[in-house]
């Protein structure tokens, strides 16, 4: 099987310019730059790393690592002590796990929202919002179990972690014998870390799809996805790192346009519903590259038609020949109109009385 990847990106670019430029209209870029914004919403769920500034000294060693961590403790310690402060802690992880659950449930309807706009050309809200509820909510209940082993997970490897270098904070060793333990435990970290962004990106770019090209579960489109993930394996690697590429591409032109606006730009893509309008473009042609990369494996996997060039077709518009009733309402023609206009009466019939 001859696998592009240019060829669906093209096709993509394609399908944004005439959904969203032909002809350019801001009631559909509203419209569906709020089922983006929805579909993204838990996208920053997650920690955004701490800021590594803080360059090591030549005579750093453990201890001083050490009086770091007990000097932290010690002020968390403090802190608890007062009486109102674990209070104040148990109140502030309730409302984040709150809200974190709000957006995860808001964001798995959003996904389904955003791609069935985009498979049918069309900007609608209220209807995807109820069609696809159930399958929100699997994809929802899917991600919370994920979620929490997730953490479990982590959790675990920085106990092990704690359990390795704790006895090291107080020894004098040299980097010789902890370099090694350094570079394993970032190994691992990383070796995480790139399996959480693989899994979130086949869930959103494969899964989801299939959920809702054959409406089912979250589970049940994984045991579909994964026997062809063990057959394409690279394929499917390498279309990570072509979505990797495009976003990071993505990210530097609109970054160059919020300056070349004197910042005005970078305000702009700061809120969220607006940021999420003007990205449409890229977060279309992502959506959509995905979704013609993932209908090369054969028709079972396919959610898109053929896209040809030239003006977006409106969606009021007739059939263009029969074997596209499926797809479309019936739409009744003057021609089959009555006297009365009632639908009841035979048209026009050619001939006497």
């Amino acid at each position: 099987m001859n696998i592009s990847y240019s060829e669906p990106l093209s096709r993509a670019w394609l399908r944004m310019k005439i959904l969203l430029f032909r002809p350019f209209d801001m009631g559909i870029w509203f419209a569906l730059g709020f089922t983006a914004f929805l579909a993204g919403l838990a996208d920053g769920a997650g920690s955004q790393g701490g800021n590594f500034t803080n360059r090591l000294k030549g005579d750093s060693d453990f201890e001083d690592v050490g009086e770091i961590a007990r000097n932290f403790g010690d002020s968390t310690q403090d802190f608890l002590d007062t009486g109102w402060g674990i209070g104040l802690v148990l109140l502030a992880g309730m409302v984040i796990i709150v809200f974190g659950l709000l957006a995860l449930w808001l964001s798995s309807r959003g996904r389904f929202m955003f791609l069935d706009n985009l498979v049918h050309s069309r900007t609608k809200v209220k209807q995807p919002w109820h069609e696809f509820a159930s399958l929100g909510d699997s994809l929802f209940l899917w991600q919370i179990v994920y979620t929490i082993i997730l953490l479990a997970v982590v959790g675990l490897c920085m106990l092990m972690g704690f359990s390795l270098f704790a006895p090291l904070i107080g020894w004098d060793v040299g980097w010789v014998i902890a370099a090694p333990l350094v570079i394993l435990a970032g190994t691992i970290s990383f070796i995480l870390f790139v399996a959480m962004l693989y899994i979130d990106f086949f869930l959103t770019a494969f899964v989801v799809p299939i959920m809702h090209k054959e409406r089912i579960s979250t589970m049940a489109a994984w045991s579909r996805f994964l026997p062809l993930f063990q057959e394409n394996p690279g394929s499917f690697i390498l279309c990570g790192f072509f979505y990797l590429l495009i976003s990071v591409l993505a990210f530097f032109a609109f970054m160059l346009g919020g300056l070349l606006t004197c910042c005005v730009g970078l305000i702009l893509l700061a809120i969220p519903y607006v940021g999420s309008v003007i990205t449409l473009p890229a977060s279309v042609t992502l959506r959509y590259f995905t979704l013609d990369f993932l209908g090369q494996f054969g028709d079972d996997f396919r959610l898109l038609d053929p896209v040809k060039d030239g003006p977006r077709p409106s969606p009021y518009a007739p059939p263009e020949d029969l074997t596209d009733l499926n797809h479309h309402r019936a739409v009744i023609g003057t021609e089959d109109l009555g006297e009365d206009g009632s639908t009841n009466e035979p048209g026009p019939q050619s001939g006497g009385d």
